[in-house]
């Protein structure tokens, strides 16, 4: 049995390329993965290639750039998945400005 069986794992920017093959691996290794994404389409095909894989999906649509709901979707995901055990930041965020004009918050 693999160490990931039975982990709650959230991986971010989950609906396509590396979030998604992530998402699948962690599913093939006996994980429940909750996915995290803006695109509803892209995320309904994660979970059918998640549950194909043998995984158990959770499926929230939301913007990573909007930390309340990024705050609201783990809570929820721990209400009812149980403790996040793992957390994969792969959706990206993008500021659109000369460096020399960004500021820390922008970043973050």
């Amino acid at each position: 049995m693999s160490e990931l069986a039975n982990k709650i794992v959230v991986v971010t920017g989950a609906s396509a390329g590396v979030g998604r093959a992530t998402a699948v691996e962690f599913a093939r290794q006996g994980a429940t993965v909750a996915l995290l994404a803006r695109g509803k389409a892209g995320l309904e095909g994660a979970r059918a290639e998640v549950e194909a894989a043998g995984g158990k999906a959770w499926v929230q649509t939301l913007d990573v750039a909007d930390a309340d709901a990024v705050d609201a979707a783990a809570e929820r995901i721990e209400a009812e998945l149980g403790p996040i055990d793992i957390w994969v930041n792969n959706a990206m965020v993008t500021v659109l400005s000369p460096i020399s004009q960004m500021t820390a918050g922008a970043l973050a």
